[in-house]
This record gives C-alpha cells, structure tokens and sequence, in this order.
C-alpha cells in the first residue's frame, strides 16, 4: 500500500492552506453564529478550483486528497459541502443513466447535500421513515431530515428513503416542488444546517437508487467517514496550534506558561493524539484509495479512534487557554463545536467499534480451526 504523501498532494495541501486561510477565516464561522454568515464567495472557488471532484475518477489527489482538503476545511470551521458532494458523487455514479442533473453531480460539479438524518434515525441508516412510493413511471419522496449541512447553497440534495421494504436513494433539484427548507439548530453553526421537509417530491426513476447496489453505498460512506474523520483532526489541530502560541506568549511568574511542566505534558499528549489520528486517516484513506479488502476496519477505525482522539486535543488546548477559552468571544469553541460535530456524522465513535468488532469477530467465525 502506498503510504508516502505525493508532490501533488503536498501542493494541493498548500494552495488549500493559503485559500482558505483568505477565504475562510475562522471569522467567517462567527459569522454564522451570529447569524449573518455568508459562504457565496467561498462555494465558487471550490467549484471553480474543482474541489468537489477531488479523488474521482483516479485525478492522482485520491480520497487522500480529499482528505487532505477536509483536514483544511476543518482547521478554518469552514462552511462548506465538500464531503457531501464527495459522497453524493459517488452515489450518483452508482445510479448511473443518462439524467443530467445525476451526471453533474457524479462528476462533482454540482455541490450536494445529504439528507440522510432524521428526528428518529441517524447514520446507522436504520428506522428511517422518508418514503419512496412509485407513482406511474415516476417516483413520489416525502418525509422529514434534519441537519442537512448547507442546505441553502447546494444544487442537489440526495435523500435516503425507503422503498418497498428497501433503502433508496433519490437525487433531486434543491429548489424543486414540495421541497421546503426550515430553520435548523446546530452545535456547529458554520454547518449551516437546516432541516428538509420533502412533500410529494417528483423523482424521476432516473435520478433513484433502490437497492441497486449496497456495495457502491458502502464504498461512498466510508469515504463519508474518513473525510469527516480528517475535518475533526483538522480542527483539534487548529485548537492546539492555537494554544501552543498562546502558551509561549502568556506568562505567570515571570516566566512562559509553556515551559510549566504540567502544560509541557499536556500539549504533548495532545501532540501525539493528533499525530496518531491523522495517520490513521491517511492509512485508511490510501486503504480505500487501493481497494485494500480490510479498508472498512481501516475505516473504522480512523473513525473511532480520531473521534475520541480529536476531542481530547481540542479539550486540552481549552485547559492550556484557561478560563478564556469559554467565552463567546474567543475563537477555541468555534474548533471545538467542529470537532464534535465531525464524531457524529457518517456514525460516531460508538458505531464504528461495534461495526469493527463485528466485522473481525465474523472473520474468527469463519478462520480455520
């Protein structure tokens, strides 16, 4: 398995270092907290620099890369679509024909959201209640998602609904009939979630995954996954970069409170938290990006383990500011509501360990004796 970072790679990390340094400064998310947020500017550049469709279609940056630009997004809370388009496309590949609207979106130039959540459901994809019912040659979708990210801004949005018995999935215009966007509330503002209510819906058949093919599905989740595993380490980083400067430049006693032996060990727990997470993204990223057959365990476990991994960083870069960190007007929390928001989308911690002991405990099942 290929495991070193590319020259390309490394080029496309800093044109999305400096990129979104510009246009998505951690101002933008306190922006949206306070209700007046506004990601235009930056949603253009992402389709015109083609970020969407970074590692479709073996374009060399792979689901590394995409991980790589996550990582970026998550540093800045940026406010963006970018796993959802990337798990989206490949959904849309998946159901294939000749639909206009499915072609952009499997190719990555539509930006789409995923409504997959609801008020009794999450990302186990289990009890979901939306409704995909034939009506003539179309197909009918109804039912309610809640914390579809960026909702207002996306051309598509692609629902898990259920089907005979059968999840499915169907791809429609955001703007089209009977879709009705609500007011939404997140721990994350910079998500800018909302919910969806779907009333009589028109889907063409054409833009409708009915059980077609799980594999596909599963493949564009654990991409799903091990993005958003990337956009909370990217965050966490970010708090403790920001703390290990405020800990050379704060001084009690006359001296740094970063020379303090306490805060030493802290940061350098912290430290190799971080490391060890993102090197678990990595792996599993290049495990999906070469079809490794033990990329779902990879997967899981970059999920769980940057989960918990992230959380205790940015809670130790909070420790190491103090008691500033908790106010509104300091940038720290805006990391950490990031961070808590990338563990529980595309399954949280808890999820993932269950799913990966399955998996190896059905493995030992079927091992010689």
């Amino acid at each position: 398995m290929k495991l070193t970072i590319s020259e390309d790679q490394r080029e496309l990390q800093s044109v999305a270092r400096e990129m979104l340094a510009d246009l998505a400064p951690l101002s933008l998310a306190r922006a949206f907290l306070e209700g007046k947020g506004d990601a235009t500017t930056l949603d253009q550049q992402l389709g015109y620099l083609g970020w969407y469709a970074v590692g479709l279609e073996d374009d060399g940056f792979g689901v590394q890369g995409l991980c790589m630009l996550a990582e970026r997004c998550g540093a800045q809370a940026a406010p963006t679509a970018l796993v959802d388009t990337a798990v989206a496309a490949r959904i849309a590949a998946a159901i294939g024909g000749d639909d206009e609207l499915t072609a952009r979106v499997a190719v990555g130039e539509a930006a789409t959201a995923l409504a997959v959540v609801e008020a009794g459901a999450d990302w186990t994809l289990a009890g979901v209640e939306a409704t995909l019912r034939a009506a003539g040659d179309d197909l009918v979708l109804d039912g309610v998602k809640v914390g579809v990210q960026a909702a207002p801004r996306v051309d598509a949005l692609l629902v898990l609904a259920e089907h005979a018995g059968e999840p499915a999935w169907a791809l429609v215009p955001a703007e089209a009939a009977g879709v009705t966007l609500l007011d939404g509330h997140a721990l994350d503002p910079a998500a800018d979630c909302r919910v969806v209510e779907l009333s009589g819906v028109t889907v063409p058949a054409a833009r409708a995954l009915v059980g077609d093919d799980a594999g596909a599905v599963e493949r564009a989740l654990r991409v799903g996954a091990v993005a958003t595993a990337a956009e909370g380490v990217g965050a966490a980083s970010a708090a403790l970069d920001l703390a290990i400067e405020y800990a050379r430049e704060r001084e009690q006693f006359g001296a740094p409170i970063g020379s303090f032996q306490a805060l030493k060990h802290l940061m350098a727990d912290a430290h190799v938290d971080r490391e060890s997470a993102w090197s678990s993204v990595l792996y599993a990223a290049a495990a999906l990006d070469e079809g490794d057959a033990e990329a779902a365990e990879a997967v899981a476990v970059a999920k769980a383990w940057s989960a918990r991994a992230s959380r205790a960083v940015v809670e130790a870069a909070l420790q190491v500011f103090g008691g500033i960190a908790f106010t509104w007007e300091h940038d720290a929390h805006l990391l950490q509501r990031r961070v808590l928001a990338a563990e529980r989308r595309f399954g949280d911690a808890i999820q993932h360990e269950r799913a990966l002991g399955a998996r190896l405990a059905a493995r030992r099942v079927g091992a010689p004796t």
